[in-house]
């Protein structure tokens, strides 16, 4: 992936640091970064009269001193990736930075940089989910990375009831895996609930929070051990008005599975109306 968790934005996210704290860390990072002609000529994969040609060439091209190396076969990709790796290998870190500055002390730093790789591991987890997810198909790499920030995995249990009728609704789910059933209060007979339709993978559900506060109009309840993805509705506001692209091919999807929950719920509703409805027959009916 072309974006990374960056350590900079986990400490501006909570508010440890100052944005001018990390803009003068990465001023100092940068000074302190070998150039990639200097670490390409240490290494032995370039030499001088190589050097000359290719910054000749760039010269007169909008391309890369990279791309011409590779270009010219002075470089392989492969030699190119070692060059940077290198370049990283030798590039300070930003944490140590930071506490070189005094601007955070080593302790907490200590503790944040734990927390950090923690929350990495689980990043890349929820990226790799997600992209299997059909609503985020369309979306780039750099959208679903941040939606990777802002959303939780939960594994649900056989009969563990995730969404209760009439209860305040703060959040959205996501089916990764699994089966849930939704069902509503039934009002003539409490012990009895009316079974409305299934959700299985890919789906969503209690997406109408996203749009307005309101209370659950349903039950949904586990068929079986589900996984799901959890969205808080502010942070996922949030982030819909950070990436307008996104927001655009997620909000059309929720809008067509939402319409097409409605009419099928109203069908079955009616089924079951229906049938409340409709009198036992007599006995001079069977006969």
């Amino acid at each position: 992936m072309e974006n990374r968790l960056f350590f900079g934005n986990y400490l501006l996210k909570k508010k440890l640091i100052r944005e001018e704290d990390i803009l003068n860390a990465l001023r100092y990072q940068s000074t302190r970064t070998p150039p990639f002609i200097e670490t390409a000529v240490n290494m032995g994969f370039l030499d001088m009269k190589q050097v000359y040609e290719i910054l000749t060439m760039q010269a007169v091209t909008d391309l890369s001193f990279e791309e011409i190396a590779l270009e010219r076969e002075c470089l392989t990709s492969g030699q190119i990736a070692e060059i940077e790796n290198k370049r990283e290998d030798s590039r300070p870190h930003i944490g140590e930075i930071l506490v070189k500055s005094g601007v955070i002390s080593q302790d907490v730093m200590a503790a944040e940089l734990k927390m950090f790789h923690e929350t990495t591991q689980r990043f890349a987890q929820l990226s790799e989910i997600l992209r299997g997810v059909k609503m985020f198909q369309s979306i780039s790499d750099r959208a679903l990375e941040a939606l990777a920030l802002v959303s939780e995995k939960i594994i649900c249990k056989h009969n563990e009831r995730i969404i209760y009728e009439g209860e305040r609704a703060e959040c959205f789910y996501c089916v990764v895996s699994g089966t849930l059933r939704v069902t509503k209060n039934n009002p003539n007979d409490w012990d009895k609930e009316i079974f409305i339709y299934n959700i299985t993978n890919n789906d969503i559900f209690g997406v109408s929070s996203i749009f307005e506060e309101e209370k659950r109009a349903a039950h949904v309840t586990a068929d079986g051990q589900c996984v799901l993805l959890r969205f808080d509705r502010e942070q996922f506001l949030e982030f819909l008005r950070d990436h307008p692209k996104a927001a655009y091919y997620i909000l059309l999807f929720m809008i067509q599975r939402m319409v097409y929950k409605l009419n099928h719920s109203h069908k079955e509703l009616a089924n079951e109306r229906k049938q409340s409805l409709t009198p036992e027959p007599s006995m001079d009916d069977i006969v």
